[in-house]
């Protein structure tokens, strides 16, 4: 044998020896994760913080003075007139355009003077191509005439001629 380490050896056939294929190395297995546990966990965690603000915002309540809550109160009472005062105007405006331009007042649409007038103006033609209907006469058959009267022979005529026809 040679005394040079980089010279394989041979085997007795003169063949050189084939080479171990390499193996990649297996990463290193992470423990498995437990996800319905992780799940429960931070279900805990959730209603915990829930009940926690609950309370806080029970003890911001309690904290607040008279003054602070009858600001709230008249504050949100200032918020509902407004929106009182609006819906009033806006239907004093359709009121208005409705006697101007012959739509109807309920067919109205829009929150401005100028919004509703201009929908007044693309609903006017749409009326105005609509030709009222009239309806047709109503037929009385015995209309203008008189009656016979009830001991008449032509009441009994006419009553032998409809029992005779049947």
């Amino acid at each position: 044998m040679s005394d040079n380490p980089a010279v394989e050896p041979t085997d007795p056939t003169g063949a050189a020896p084939e080479a171990a294929p390499i193996q990649p190395e297996a990463p290193a297995q992470e423990p498995a994760i437990d996800w319905k546990a992780e799940a429960r966990k931070w279900e805990q965690r959730a209603k915990e913080n829930s009940a926690a603000a609950k309370r806080l915002a029970e003890l911001e309540e309690a904290a607040k003075t008279e003054e602070q809550k009858r600001a709230e109160e008249l504050e949100a009472l200032r918020a509902k007139v407004t929106e009182y005062e609006t819906r009033e105007q806006i239907n004093a405006w359709k009121a208005d355009v409705s006697k101007e331009t012959g739509v109807p007042a309920n067919v109205l649409a829009g929150s401005t003077l100028e919004e509703i007038k201009a929908h007044a103006e693309q609903l006017r033609p749409l009326i105005a191509a609509q030709a009222p209907v009239k309806p047709a006469p109503l037929i009385v058959p015995a209309e203008g005439k008189t009656p016979p009267a009830l001991n008449s022979s032509a009441l009994e005529d006419a009553l032998r001629k409809a029992v005779g026809a049947n």
